[in-house]
């Protein structure tokens, strides 16, 4: 599965204008597969086991991106320095460190680091080294799904290229989540692809990218204000567009 490429809209019967309890994405064959939470969530899992363990692994074979992404991640962070607390951040789909290592500690004093595989964790201490690997207090195994954070814990939630693998309910209540681990003056940070119109689904691994307008209403459900937003800069036209949202 690759996650930068683009697919086949999934737009018939879909009106983003309605809305319901459980749903943001209107698509009846995607709510289906929403809807059986075990399958949904054991596909993924199931892909994530088989990716190797490097940058070119995180990426999708597109390692040679990392630096582009890095670099504007900082810049876009750069925004919200003024008030901003830097002791602890979370790093959300983790995997090896990559965000860890070449961004957040740069910025923050320690970061902890969620991920649903965990040999990926393992592989965390070589990546980054034993100097760095001293500053992650924490190393979570687990699905964002089934994730709850202290309250009052984080001064920053850095949540990139993960999203897509949780269902509509279950990313609007780990956001909701979040919003309590936040410390005074904290944000949520969400970096992902976004559609121009409707969702796109990909029933192999059970991810879905969402357009700008579902992700916003979503936000919106979480109780959650948009801070800044903007379009991450210089990837391969071939690409999803990527947007970053700062919230608290």
């Amino acid at each position: 599965k690759q996650w930068y490429q683009r697919r086949v809209a999934i737009t018939a019967g879909e009106t983003d204008a309605e809305n319901s309890q459980q749903f943001v994405v209107r698509n009846y064959r995607v709510q289906e597969c929403m809807s059986n939470r075990e399958d949904w969530y054991s596909k993924s899992k199931n892909y994530w086991k088989e990716v190797p363990s490097t940058v070119d692994g995180m990426l999708g074979g597109y390692g040679s991106l990392t630096h582009s992404d890095l670099c504007s991640s900082a810049m876009f962070l750069a925004k919200l320095y003024t008030g901003l607390n830097t002791e602890r951040a979370l790093d959300c789909g983790a995997g090896i460190g990559r965000v860890t290592k070449g961004l957040l500690l740069n910025i923050f004093d320690k970061v902890e680091m969620i991920d649903t595989c965990q040999e990926h964790l393992d592989s965390a201490r070589e990546y980054l080294g034993e100097d760095m690997f001293a500053r992650v207090p924490a190393q979570h195994c687990c699905g964002l799904e089934d994730f709850h954070p202290e309250p009052n814990t984080y001064d920053l939630v850095w949540v990139q290229w993960v999203i897509i693998y949780l269902s509509d309910y279950d990313f609007i209540e780990l956001l909701a989540r979040f919003k309590k681990s936040l410390k005074k003056d904290g944000y949520i940070v969400v970096k992902d692809n976004v559609t121009k119109n409707g969702c796109e689904l990909d029933d192999n691994d059970s991810s879905v990218t969402r357009s700008d307008y579902q992700l916003k209403q979503i936000f919106k459900r979480a109780g959650l204000e948009i801070v800044v937003d903007s379009f991450q800069k210089n990837f391969p036209r071939e690409l999803f567009k990527v947007k970053y949202y700062a919230m608290r």
